[in-house]
């Protein structure tokens, strides 16, 4: 694999974000196996692999996805699985994601493949690796993450020319881990400019980085054929995992928060007996 050594390039972030990623930003496009170096520490791996993804392939292709907004209002087509946190808003309990309950069988497929680029990523980046599985460890209890991974979740992108932004709400001082599917597309190259390139990432490849640090974004996708396609299913460590009780416990709390809320919809004298009888 070769070996790139490069420096971080200064650049006005505020400038990027939310604006449209192109090819012009930068002046190196990669297309073959690298691993990028920053002051002789490794930041950034792109690979083509060569593991069995046809499973993992149909999974992406017919789960179900939702277009909603992502980075601060821009929308996309994407669909999360693993864990999710508590969310005072719309559910204060951790929970599985509505891929896992509703599509279990893909869920299954997409999760499980965190074990094939765990390999990767400790191979790569041992340092990196062994700092997130202490801090995950220490953090996250067992409950809430993949397999015997430090991963607590992930979300798979649906054709999504996504804009500038800096990913949010994972640990700090670890990687995520990127797997692409593409067919019958050009385009969708990931825009790197704070290392003035952007990488192919074709069809079954792998990409490792921070991006939470990194500034990244996708350029715009050409569709050569009638049913082509680009997927990107990322991997990662939700931060706010470390507030989840054991599961049983949030299964005890889930049906609290529910009963809670049927109660709440009732005239005052109702609520306040109910509210006594399971005492909330």
């Amino acid at each position: 694999m070769k070996r790139l050594d490069l420096q971080f390039k200064e650049i006005d972030i505020s400038a990027y974000k939310k604006r449209t990623a192109l090819l012009s930003d930068v002046s190196k496009i990669i297309s073959d196996d690298v691993m990028i170096y920053v002051d002789n520490q490794p930041v950034l791996l792109y690979t083509k692999i060569n593991d069995d993804t046809a499973h993992l392939r149909w999974a992406v292709k017919n789960v179900k996805y939702s277009t909603g907004k992502r980075f601060r209002g821009l929308l996309s087509q994407s669909a999360i699985f693993g864990y999710s946190p508590r969310n005072v808003i719309r559910h204060d309990y951790c929970s599985i994601t509505y891929m896992a309950e509703k599509q279990p069988k893909h869920h299954h497929i997409i999760s499980n493949f965190v074990d094939n680029l765990n390999a990767y990523y400790e191979l790569y980046f041992p340092d990196t690796y062994k700092k997130h599985k202490e801090v995950v460890s220490e953090k996250v209890l067992k409950d809430w993450t993949i397999g015997n991974t430090p991963f607590t979740s992930g979300i798979v992108n649906k054709n999504n020319p996504l804009k500038y932004h800096l990913d949010t709400g994972n640990f700090k001082g670890v990687i995520s881990n990127m797997i692409v599917f593409k067919k019958g597309t050009s385009g969708g190259h990931l825009v790197i400019p704070q290392l003035d390139l952007a990488l192919e990432v074709v069809d079954n490849s792998l990409t490792i980085f921070n991006g939470q640090e990194i500034l990244h974004g996708v350029s715009p996708i050409e569709y050569d054929e009638k049913d082509g396609y680009r997927y990107s299913v990322v991997y990662y460590s939700l931060e706010q995992m470390w507030k989840c009780d054991p599961i049983d416990d949030e299964i005890i709390r889930i049906r609290q928060m529910k009963t809670e809320r049927e109660i709440n919809r009732l005239d005052p004298e109702h609520h306040q007996k109910l509210k006594d009888y399971f005492g909330l």
